[in-house]
């Protein structure tokens, strides 16, 4: 796997074209924070990452990731990967109306926008070969909505996915297994979480994800598995905007 390969794989652990749909803002049912992790590949730090909820001027939503290489690792990846979605709450769910990534090469040979058209019935996908759609589903989501998803629905009390979720090459599906509940160190104290295996339909990989109930839910750890042995982890070290809180919900499902 080579040194750029490496750094999206990061990047996809873990912004925005303007969308002609504006939501109501429902800012009590959506979590708002800045969090930084430390990102190891092997063990070795390769990485910082930022994740960040905040409300948009449009009167959506914004999910921002950025996730910076540092060392050898910034030869392949000199500017900092990053994902910006727009979304809205509709019914109870997350609406996604556009997505960007960008991979932090000098080339960008990897980056791609989306464009939700539930109007139009498609989803306009932009990349370095060119331009395309698909057909529109409702539920469907990108990287960063996936995450807030993910969130929300464990702060209703639901068990999380399956979640249909589409990217530059087309639409594919994660699913969740409960594992045990667990304790875990980090950077800004001793964390009670839940949590789950998380895995991508067709690939051999499963991540891991440690959420912190006190916290909304929030990831404070992710760990990426190969062939039984883990490659990539998020650990939490700085966290604003959220204040540690009694669960809504004593049991999920």
């Amino acid at each position: 796997m080579t040194i750029q390969s490496k750094l999206t794989l990061i990047a996809v652990i873990i912004a925005g074209l303007p969308a002609a749909t504006v939501f109501p803002a429902e800012p009590t049912e959506i979590t708002q924070y800045t969090a930084e992790y430390e990102v190891q590949y092997k063990g070795r730090r390769v990485a910082r990452a930022q994740f960040a909820v905040a409300t948009d001027t449009a009167g959506q939503f914004a999910f921002n990731s950025s996730t910076e290489a540092r060392g050898i690792w910034r030869l392949a990846a000199p500017k900092a990967a990053i994902e910006r979605s727009l979304f809205g709450v509709e019914t109870g769910r997350i609406v996604p109306t556009s997505f960007r990534y960008e991979d932090g090469s000098r080339k960008g040979e990897d980056n791609y926008s989306l464009e939700f058209d539930a109007r139009g019935g498609e989803v306009r996908i932009t990349s370095a070969v060119g331009k395309t759609s698909i057909d529109f589903e409702v539920g469907l989501l990108d990287r960063g909505s996936l995450q807030v998803a993910l969130m929300y629905d464990l702060g209703s009390c639901k068990l999380p996915g399956p979640y249909r979720y589409v990217d530059d090459g087309g639409i594919t599906e994660y699913r969740y297994e409960r594992l045990d509940d667990l304790a875990v160190e980090t950077e800004i104290g001793t964390i009670e979480t839940v949590r789950f295996s998380q895995q991508r339909e067709g690939s051999s990989r499963h991540t891991i994800l440690w959420l912190a109930p006190e916290l909304s839910y929030l990831p404070v750890r992710i760990e990426q598995i190969r062939n039984g042995e883990i490659e990539t982890v998020f650990s939490i070290d700085a966290l604003s905007g959220i204040e540690s809180k009694s669960p809504n919900c004593s049991s999920l499902g």
